[in-house]
């Protein structure tokens, strides 16, 4: 090989390992810029988080203070609808960097699984029945409240083996809800079921009444006296209804002051729903929130539970 070829195959590997060390330098750069943006943008989220954390607890009060000021407007008065002060949502409101709004809906409209059972995990009359009626009104199998009902039950030996040889395998609660969507836990309720049923029950703490004006259709057809569709519509009023007790209902549904144990125009426990837009990223908080009436350490405003996300 003469000294001139020799020359140009050096030349020739200088050049690739010149190009060889850009590449590695290109890499990383790459590689420092693309930890650098996702650290920028690891502590953005968390400073919204953070923001958006803060407005939720605002508006939280703000749904507390309403609560109250509309007890105190009514002068004590125990009637709640969907036309009360608390019903009214609040309007986009523009924050530092975006947009929040707010709204409340009474909890005592739905159907309480938790009344199904007394403190022994035993049905408790006459809720059971009145659940398989709900279930009928949804064109849903009414035996659906017996695995339901197995699912509370906390006494040994009353264990389904069909938990057990699901993938992956898991048990009955044995103990009241905490949330409704452990009914997807519960055998027979598959995903459309458990779609028709979720907007008429709650997990609320045992012993609540349901609220006659804010109640669904579906969930007024559980009244003895309301036997036909036709009848809970006209008891609804679009959603309008207004009754300032049970008496105003006697008309429609004959007997109802019999029920006044389990039916009420009163609520206890509402849902306050924050929807927090920030730099565009939205955030969503929700609150159950109690109102427990009467005065001193008997009254005031409890948050019992909160929760984030989508329904």
């Amino acid at each position: 090989m003469t000294a001139a070829a020799r020359q140009r195959r050096q030349r020739g590997v200088a050049l690739l390992v010149a190009l060889l060390v850009v590449a590695l330098a290109c890499v990383l750069i790459a590689t420092l810029v693309d930890r650098g943006e996702l650290g920028f943008a690891r502590t953005r989220n968390q400073l919204l988080e953070a923001q958006a954390q803060s407005y939720a607890r605002g508006l939280e009060a703000y749904a507390a203070r309403v609560l109250l000021q509309d007890w105190a407007s009514n002068s004590g008065s125990s009637h709640d609808s969907n036309a009360s002060a608390w019903a009214v949502p609040l309007p986009p409101t523009p924050v530092p960097q975006g947009l929040i709004t707010a709204t409340m809906h009474d909890r005592n409209g739905c159907f309480n699984l938790n009344n199904l059972v007394d403190g022994d995990g035993q049905p408790l009359a006459p809720w059971p029945d009145k659940f398989r009626r709900l279930l009928a009104a949804l064109r849903l199998d009414p035996n659906l409240a017996d695995a339901v009902l197995a699912w509370m039950n906390p006494q040994p030996g009353s264990e389904d083996p069909y938990y057990l040889n699901q993938t992956p395998p898991y048990r009955e609660a044995k103990r009241p809800f905490a949330h409704v969507s452990e009914l997807r836990l519960v055998r027979g309720v598959s995903g459309e079921a458990y779609a028709a049923l979720a907007p008429h029950v709650c997990a609320l703490p045992p012993g609540t009444k349901i609220n006659v004006n804010t109640a669904s259709v579906p969930v007024l057809m559980t009244l003895n006296g309301v036997t036909t569709r036709a009848l809970a519509l006209r008891v609804w009023r679009d959603g309008h209804a207004d009754y300032p007790d049970l008496t105003a209902l006697q008309s429609d549904v004959p007997g109802i002051l019999a029920e006044s144990r389990w039916y009420g125009v009163s609520s206890t426990y509402f849902l306050a729903r924050g929807d927090i837009t920030l730099d565009h990223v939205p955030f969503t908080f929700f609150s159950l929130i109690e109102r427990r009436l009467g005065a001193g350490a008997d009254g005031g405003i409890r948050v019992i539970a909160r929760s984030r996300g989508s329904d």
